[in-house]
């Protein structure tokens, strides 16, 4: 088995298709076609299934797509150091949400000054998609909300933020609530699966509470502005919200015996090698937030 087959087997995933593969690799099909045979009778495993005439990835395929994605970055990492070609001064840097729209604005602004030599490539999406890039060796490292959920990456917490009721000042709502008190008022939170909503969730289920958000939104600014506009209670981090709280656009609701504290972490693969200027700038990142 070589790298061939892997970058063949790779694209077939990522197009779903073998002609599609075949056209970016400017391979012939037959020869993509072969390459996925071989794969499957050498390791008697099926990596695909045609469903209504649909290439589907199989589940041991898929888990076989990340591995073999992790071994392909690596080897390009390799070369890249090997050659110290123009792209060894790349850094690729993933963020969540939350983190990308409120803390990474200022870190880059600090890196870029301490390394202007540096490419920077930045992704900010869900968390699970990081850590999904970070399995597939596609980002050095990234900044998530909450510990990673994979044996294979690493956690370095860097930041405590906290989850904070917020209104506008006029809305109709004392100053202090119980939790419990919450599901009695329209509530503006992130949308299911966010690290933000799973981890208030998570709080909520412990106590035997369960809510039915008025507004769901995958964009906090979006829950800040309907907050504002007195459509009701958002619940968000603090570090979100900070900015309107000072300006009094928006006043805080004091949850009453409890505190909702979120961890930052640095996440990398426990396989990753770093380069100098990799190092330096991951360095810099946790002296930042003054690790």
């Amino acid at each position: 088995m070589t790298l061939r087959h892997l970058r063949i087997f790779r694209e077939v995933c990522e197009q779903k298709s073998v002609t599609k593969a075949a056209k970016k690799l400017f391979i012939s099909q037959p020869s993509v076609s072969v390459v996925i045979a071989d794969m499957e009778k050498k390791y008697n495993v099926k990596l695909f299934m045609r469903i209504h005439n649909r290439l589907v990835i199989t589940e041991e395929g898929q888990e076989l797509y990340t591995r073999a994605c992790n071994v392909l970055n690596n080897f390009d990492d390799f070369e890249t150091l090997a050659f110290e070609n123009s792209n060894s001064n790349c850094v690729k840097i993933g963020t969540s949400l939350t983190i990308g729209t409120f803390l990474l604005p200022s870190l880059l602004k600090r890196i870029q000054t301490l390394f202007p030599q540096a490419q920077l490539k930045v992704k900010i999406f869900p968390k699970d998609k990081i850590e999904s890039l970070l399995l597939q060796g596609e980002l050095d490292f990234g900044l998530i909300e909450n510990s990673v959920k994979y044996p294979e990456l690493t956690a370095i917490q860097f930041y405590e933020d906290k989850l904070v009721a917020v209104c506008s000042p006029q809305f109709a709502v004392g100053d202090t609530l119980n939790v419990q008190e919450l599901e009695k008022y329209p509530l503006l939170l992130r949308e299911k699966g966010s690290a933000t909503r799973d981890f208030f969730d998570s709080y909520l289920h412990s106590c035997g509470i369960e809510v039915f958000p008025f507004i769901e939104t995958s964009n906090p600014q979006a829950a800040i502005r309907c907050a504002k506009e007195g459509l009701g209670i958002a619940i968000l981090p603090h570090s979100m919200v900070h900015d309107a709280l000072q300006d009094n656009s928006l006043r805080a609701i004091a949850l009453q015996n409890v505190t909702l504290k979120r961890l930052y972490f640095f996440a990398f693969h426990k396989q990753k090698i770093f380069s100098p200027l990799q190092e330096q700038i991951f360095s810099a990142c946790k002296e930042f937030f003054a690790i």
